[in-house]
Parts: structure tokens; sequence; C-alpha cells
């Protein structure tokens, strides 16, 4: 016979979970590598390894391997702010999901891969959104958003961005030369000198210099801008700066050829003659950060900026 329960000792009561979250959670993360795992494995061309080959293969896209520790470092940098933060997981962050999907199985069947790969920033905003809800979404929104410069632009826009690049360099770098005095007739991307010409070929269009310039720019408008303003205004002058430098050093590119022969202006003058060009465009956008900071509404006070 069972004894009786002590006068005045509560009977035990069982543990009582809320599995309605982690079910739908549970659901998310199946359908979710249901979808994504199989052909992140054995599909050879959207796949994480195959951006690492392309910021191995093309050197317009080689920062690509600081993207991803940047933005962690700029999560951890939220640490503070982070934990003050309740979970309050949103329903919505679903719906991030199946848009993650959406593109994932749009870009694959379609080819576009950028989509294929631009899907995983969406899946992460909302794995962010299920889980940490709105506030945490809006606190990480930056550093996720900022994992999208990693990812190559499709080759179809890449293009149709480098041919008026590569035609206003040479049209440029043909005042220039005129302006100085060297001979000079040019047929749309090509520069025709006294002794030789010249090809203002899609590695010159300055789209290399431009990407690696505008990242630059982001990432000192995190660290030194203050107001929205001046983040916009870095950001912004990073694009006129490396279109105009790339224009001089194409110009600069003629004049070696007009006076020294093509093989000065090729080869290994013509890699140093580019890391110069780039230290110099990046100290422009330096100056032009620091003078925004300086100048514009909501200027850092000197005890800050130190």
């Amino acid at each position: 016979m069972a004894e009786p329960e002590s006068a005045g000792e509560p009977a035990p009561r069982e543990l009582e979970i809320d599995w309605a979250p982690w079910g739908w959670a549970g659901v998310a993360v199946v359908l979710t590598a249901w979808v994504f795992f199989p052909v992140l494995v054995f599909h050879p061309a959207p796949d994480i390894w195959a951006l690492a080959e392309i910021w191995d293969d093309d050197p317009n896209y080689s920062y690509g391997y600081l993207i991803a520790p940047l933005a962690a470092y700029f999560i951890w940098e939220r640490r503070d702010e982070l934990r003050g933060i309740p979970l309050e997981g949103s329903h919505w962050g679903l719906a991030f999901v199946a848009l993650a999907m959406a593109m994932f199985l749009t870009g694959l069947m379609g080819g576009v891969y950028y989509l294929v790969r631009a899907s995983c920033i969406a899946l992460l905003y909302g794995g962010i959104l299920f889980v940490g809800g709105w506030r945490w979404t809006r606190a990480l929104l930056f550093p996720v958003l900022f994992l999208s410069l990693m990812i190559p632009l499709p080759k179809f826009i890449f293009l149709q961005i480098a041919l008026p690049l590569q035609v206003f360099a040479a049209e440029a770098a043909e005042w220039a030369l005129y302006w100085i005095g060297v001979p000079i007739y040019r047929t749309g991307n090509v520069i025709h000198l006294a002794h030789t010409q010249l090809e203002v070929a899609e590695a010159c269009s300055g789209l290399r210099s431009l990407f690696a310039l505008l990242t630059t720019g982001v990432v000192f408008a995190y660290f030194f801008g203050k107001t929205r303003l001046q983040r916009v205004v870095v950001v912004a002058a990073s694009v006129p700066i490396a279109i105009l430098v790339n224009a001089t050093r194409v110009a600069g590119t003629g004049w070696l050829a007009h006076h020294y022969g093509l093989e000065v202006a090729t080869g290994y003058y013509h890699s140093l003659e580019g890391f110069a060009m780039f230290g110099i465009a990046f100290t422009l956008l330096a100056v032009i950060g620091f003078v925004a900071v300086a100048v514009l509404p909501g200027a850092r006070t000197p005890a800050e900026a130190a």
C-alpha cells in the first residue's frame, strides 16, 4: 500500500517547458539544412569554397578574406550592448528563412550564383530575428550586411560597370596627355601613341581599386564617423577618388610608354604603379574622412578623437 503524503508537503510537479518556440526553431533548422547542406557539400559552383577560389583567382575580390573577420570584430565590439538585450524571438524570422530559400532555389535554377550566396545573408538575418527578436536584428544589422561585400557581383553587372569605367579612364588619360604635350589618338578604350598603343582593359577599369577602396571607406566610416551624414560622406567619397586615381594611373602609364617604351609601362613597373596609386587613393580618402568628421555636424570632441 502506498504511503500517504505528509501533510504540508506539496506533491512534486513536473517541469513545464513551452516547446512551441523550440519546435518552430527545429522546423526552420531542418528545412534549412535539407535545402542548403546537400548543395553546399556536393554542388561545385555555389558553395563557400567557390568563394575562396574566387578570392584567390580574381584580384578584384582579393579583399574577401578580410570581410568575415571584420564582421566578427564588429559583433564582438557590440558584446556589452548585446548582453543587455533580452532574447525576444519573432516568428517573422521564418519569413526571412523562406526568402532565403526562395533566393537560393531561384539562383540555383537560374544559374545566378549571386542569389545563391546572398541567400546566406537573408538566412542569417532570419535566424537572428527568430531567436533574438527585432532589437537583436537592429543591433547586428551592420555586421551582417557588411558580409555582403565579400560576395562577387554577377558577371553581367560587373561588365556593365567595367566598360564605362574603361572608356572614362581612356578619355581622361587622353585629355591629360594632350595637355602635357604627348601626341595621342584614342578610339574607344584604346590609346594610340606615337610609337605604341595601350588598351585600357577590364583589369585597368579601376573596379579593383573601387571595390577595395569602397570597403576601406565603409570600415573607416564605421570606426571614425559619429553621425550618419559623416559616414555617408566618407563612403561616397571613395567612389570618385577610386575612379579619378585610376584615370591618373592610366595617364601616367601612357606618359611612361611614350617616353621610355612600353616595357617600362607594363609588368613589374605597372604593378608597382598600381600599389603607389592605391596608396595615394587611401591617403586622399583618409584626409577627406578626417575633414568630414571634423567639420560636419556631430563632430567628435578632441577627447573623443584621441
